[in-house]
């Protein structure tokens, strides 16, 4: 039986780490107490996380709050043990050697299992299935991918060879249907007639259900019905290309953002845009059902509509994000340092425009002046304020930090969906952010340094030297398919809305993504529009003249016509 001897203990009463005598002998996994470093570490845990914890640890998170506590302290505290005597056992250099030697066979059993996709990511300790959620397959492919990775291990044609397997395990899982649509193309490598934006993706909906998207703010259920919406917007919202607001509080949410529910155990799960077409699990505990997600059916209309609302929506976040940016580098250089910054508060804080001492956070009534202002700053040096004021401040900052890089993830993810909607357009690469930039260049085995416009050039010239080697030599058909139209073959609705308002890096991106050569230090933006406007109308000034000549042609005919005696009408002579 637990004795309840955690308020009564020697240990609570003179506030010490705990032992077994504590407790009249009885062991500390066996009561209640949390007075060890493995319980003072669980004491400032949140119970979501602490729920979190326990079922990656495969332990049962069911209970109060005491109880889980309880729970994962232990667990803590065995780890803790074991470690402890692995270290008293082992020398380092023992366990190093041994480490290296599981890591090699770990290598062997990846490449001895090539094409068991699921196995493979297995290896990492993290079960997965099939029908895994994209996060669930991104766990176990960072857990394999930090052991295997060839910086890890000297570069060894081994570790290369293995990496190749996990990351094409990953692929193969989680993007399912860019492979079924490869091993459907025609075996002569021949190019599409239509252009990828132009085709359309439709699927059945058996197994498949309309999950509760929930508002990250205000938790509220988000509804179509409610909100006066097409049904199709669940489509748009689950495949990460447009975001809606809530009707409670009226935030802006996309579905990396939005609260997602399985339909089996109305638990939360994370989602990703590409599990929309994929049946997946929740990923919770006593839930392996799997489900998919409804796709409702949309026009061949509307879905134009849409790919031209997105593409403008898109490249109006493309211009804003760039215009933060040089907004942000242009505010670093006036402010200067931290130390101009704070001075700079505290004179806003004598002028009494703003309220709160950026000291010690002191609020200032409204019957004080400046002359209180600066009175209180003179004698500010209360050093316990001064550190809680600077934790608030912090944690708030890091609260902002955290809310700003969701939003920015969302709209990568949104940028990213959009392209591939609309046809992964080789010459809107200048619409993506720069992290997923980068992260194309490094899946195609690219230097992954640099300004974005040489990101894009890099991109741009391997992927157009693939398609043309596809479609020239009929190769292997495990990529992605992309549509590299030059500038002067696509569609206006796929260029800029106006790139003559565009800022000079921008027109770079611009120029990059549909290969033109320019000078990328010293092309001024006359010379980028130029070049950009020279090869849109490739070819069209030649048609212009022959369809002025053909004019002129068709005028002397129809002179001559009339002064033709033998020119008939209806049939017979003119008078």
């Amino acid at each position: 039986a637990v004795v309840s001897t955690q308020s009564t203990g020697p240990c609570f009463k003179n506030k010490r780490i705990c032992s077994n005598a504590c407790h009249g002998a009885v062991p500390w996994e066996s009561v209640p107490c949390l007075n060890t470093d493995a319980g003072l570490k669980v004491k400032l845990m949140k119970p979501v996380d602490i729920r979190k914890a326990l079922c990656d640890a495969g332990l049962s998170p069911v209970g109060d709050k005491s109880e889980l506590q309880k729970r994962l302290a232990v667990h803590y505290f065995t780890l803790t043990k074991k470690t402890s005597s692995t270290n008293v056992t082992f020398s380092e250099k023992e366990e190093n050697s041994d480490n290296s030697a599981n890591i090699n066979q770990l290598m062997e059993a990846i490449t001895e299992n090539e094409g068991d996709y699921t196995f493979i990511l297995c290896l990492s300790g993290k079960m997965v299935k099939s029908t895994s959620s994209k996060s669930e397959l991104r766990k176990a492919y960072f857990l394999l991918s930090t052991k295997v990775h060839p910086d890890k291990n000297s570069g060894s044609a081994l570790s290369k060879k293995a990496f190749q397997a996990v990351l094409e395990s990953f692929e193969r899982l989680a993007n399912p249907e860019k492979f079924e649509e490869q091993d459907d193309e025609p075996e002569d490598g021949r190019p599409a007639k239509k252009r990828q934006k132009t085709e359309r993706f439709v699927r059945g909906n058996s197994g498949c259900y309309i999950t509760k998207v929930g508002c990250p703010r205000c938790k509220d259920d988000w509804n179509t019905t409610n909100l006066g919406l097409e049904d199709s917007a669940y489509n748009f919202l689950m495949m990460g290309v447009k975001q809606y607001l809530c009707g409670g509080c009226f935030a802006r949410f996309g579905c990396m953002t939005a609260i997602h529910k399985c339909p089996h155990c109305r638990k939360t799960f994370e989602y990703d845009p590409d599990d929309y077409h994929r049946k997946i699990t929740c990923g919770n505990i006593k839930c392996d059902k799997p489900f998919g997600f409804w796709m409702f059916k949309v026009s061949e209309k509307r879905e134009q509509e849409i790919r031209r609302e997105v593409k403008a929506e898109n490249e109006s976040i493309a211009k804003k994000r760039a215009q933060q940016k040089r907004r942000a580098a242009r505010a670093d250089r006036r402010v200067g340092s931290q130390s101009n910054e704070e001075r700079v508060q505290e004179q806003l804080f004598l002028l009494k425009l703003i309220d709160h001492c950026p000291r010690c956070g002191f609020f200032l009534d409204r019957h004080m002046n400046s002359d209180d202002a600066k009175d209180h700053l003179s004698s500010c040096n209360d050093a316990k304020a001064i550190k809680a004021h600077q934790a608030n401040v912090s944690a708030k900052a890091a609260a902002s930090k955290q809310k700003q890089k969701a939003e920015e993830t969302q709209e990568e993810v949104m940028a990213f969906k959009t392209w591939e909607i609309n046809g992964r357009q080789v010459g809107q690469l200048w619409m993506l952010s720069e992290n997923i930039l980068r992260r194309e260049c490094k899946k195609f085995g690219l230097e992954a340094e640099g300004a974005k416009h040489f990101l894009i050039a890099r991109l741009a010239e391997v992927i157009r030297s693939r398609e043309r080697k596809m479609i020239t030599m009929g190769g292997e058909v495990n990529h992605a398919s992309y549509d590299v139209t030059p500038l002067h073959k696509v569609d206006a609705e796929d260029l800029p809305d106006n790139w003559q308002n565009m800022d000079p890096s921008d027109l770079k991106c611009v120029a990059a993504s549909y290969g033109l050569d320019f000078d990328h230090a010293n092309d001024t933006k006359s010379d980028l529009l130029k070049k950009l406007d020279t090869a849109r109308l490739k070819g069209s000034g030649l048609l212009m003249i022959l369809d002025d000549q053909s004019k002129k042609a068709k005028k002397r005919k129809s002179r001559t016509s009339d002064e033709d005696p033998d020119f008939k009408v209806d049939g017979n002579e003119s008078d």
